[in-house]
């Protein structure tokens, strides 16, 4: 009769091991410890072997009557089952060996990225970075991340470019476009990718397009209505301080928010910008008016080496686009969620302006002084477009530079201070 799986659990472990046998060499041995292990003995090619098929506990009775019967017919096809059950799993550990060094292989962009980043614009980038980091962690890895590099398709580019576009920032969307573009060609270049996804795209039909120069200049009512409007803005002296100082040395904001005291020379009357975007040093050459309200800014941040420190607990500057959110942000209707709630604060008649604006307006109230745009463009620290003359005609300008200024800032004590007493009441 067919041994049944009652009847096996019916049965006590005795002192010794019980083998009990299921027929056709199937055996249960019970151990006295209470194990219970399946065996399977047979015969091939004159020598006797027993097969392992686990243990009762994981085996059942069923089980391990299919496991005898599958390997009864490789014995009886000459085939050894112990043997076939080794290669088998050397099989299995040679295909998961190669399944792990294939998912090694695949890199994602994320992990692309950073290895770019690493190699291409930490050492390149005047920011170190920063801005491509903040860009790529907000409009590109949440989207692309985790894909495999050469997975990424035109189509998911062009979702990428579009959201961007859809929330009104064509210029962020060219800047994007510009540094995705830099990626897969550095891609390509080591041979990481066959083909780039920007093949066929191009910035002005699949990103922000050709965007319009601006030509905002604040006019000299605009500037004392800023002067005016100021304390309601709830801003800090020194980033109020940063408005004056960009708009009478008609430097960038960020050259002036990475600005160090050791650059400043109060007794000469200079300032040294070492890093500039052109890669040459510029001298400014300040009026009485930037002096001044250099000097008042050194009272609030001279005890950093940083003219705009983040914190007395860390020695760097702050972000270079604080003070443009800032001025951003009291020109809208209503407040971001965390950002200030001046809403309005600092509109002016003449439209939405930026502080790159009040260097425009600065460079526009030098020409209005009757200063050349040579010496203009000089004080802007632009290149000199003509090749010859960029080569042979080496003249600083120095004294007119100096001129420059010192008139343009004059001219602003005239109308911002001056004339405003005048016009008080008496």
């Amino acid at each position: 009769m067919a041994v049944t799986a009652k009847q096996i659990e019916s049965i006590k472990p005795g002192d010794k091991e019980i083998l009990l046998d299921i027929g056709e060499g199937l055996r249960l041995r019970i151990f006295p410890s209470g194990v219970r292990s399946w065996v399977l003995r047979y015969q091939l090619k004159g020598k006797r072997k027993v097969m392992a098929l686990g243990k009762y506990e994981h085996v059942s009775l069923k089980e391990a009557r299919a496991k005898a019967a599958e390997a009864r017919k490789l014995i009886n096809e000459g085939t050894c089952p112990i043997d076939h059950a080794k290669e088998e799993e050397e099989k299995l550990q040679r295909q998961a060996e190669a399944e792990r060094l294939a998912r090694e292989s695949i890199r994602t962009v994320h992990q692309v990225i950073q290895d770019w980043l690493r190699l291409e614009i930490d050492t390149c980038r005047k920011d170190g970075g920063v801005e491509v980091r903040r860009m790529l962690a907000k409009d590109v890895l949440p989207f692309v991340g985790h894909k495999e590099l050469g997975n990424v398709t035109k189509a998911n580019v062009l979702d990428i470019l579009d959201r961007v576009k859809m929330r009104g920032s064509r210029i962020q969307a060219n800047h994007v476009f510009a540094d995705m573009r830099q990626f897969f060609n550095w891609c390509l270049r080591r041979e990481l990718i066959d083909k780039s996804p920007m093949t066929g795209l191009s910035k002005e039909k699949d990103a922000g397009g050709k965007v319009t120069e601006r030509e905002r200049v604040l006019s000299n009512e605009e500037l004392k209505l800023l002067r005016d409007q100021l304390p309601a803005a709830k801003m800090e002296r020194q980033n109020e301080l940063a408005l004056w100082i960009q708009l009478s040395t008609i430097v960038r904001i960020g050259e002036l928010l990475q600005a160090r005291w050791e650059h400043i020379d109060f007794n000469a009357g200079t300032w040294t910008i070492p890093d500039t975007k052109n890669g040459k040093t510029h001298t400014v050459y300040m009026s009485a008016f930037a002096h001044r309200h250099f000097k008042e800014l050194r009272t609030l941040t001279g005890w950093s080496a940083w003219c705009y420190p983040t914190t007395r607990t860390t020695d760097k500057h702050v972000c270079l686009k604080t003070i443009t959110r800032q001025v951003d942000d009291r020109q809208r209707e209503t407040a971001m969620q965390g950002r200030s709630k001046s809403t309005g604060s600092l509109t002016l008649p003449g439209g939405k302006w930026t502080p790159h604006d009040l260097r425009r307006t600065g460079a526009t109230l030098m020409g209005e002084l009757g200063i050349l745009s040579e010496v203009i463009e000089r004080c802007m620290n632009h290149d000199e477009a003509n090749r010859i003359k960029r080569i042979y005609q080496r003249y600083d300008l120095k004294a007119e530079r100096m001129d420059a200024w010192g008139r343009l800032g004059e001219h602003l004590d005239r109308i911002l201070y001056i004339n405003s007493l005048n016009e008080q009441p008496n």
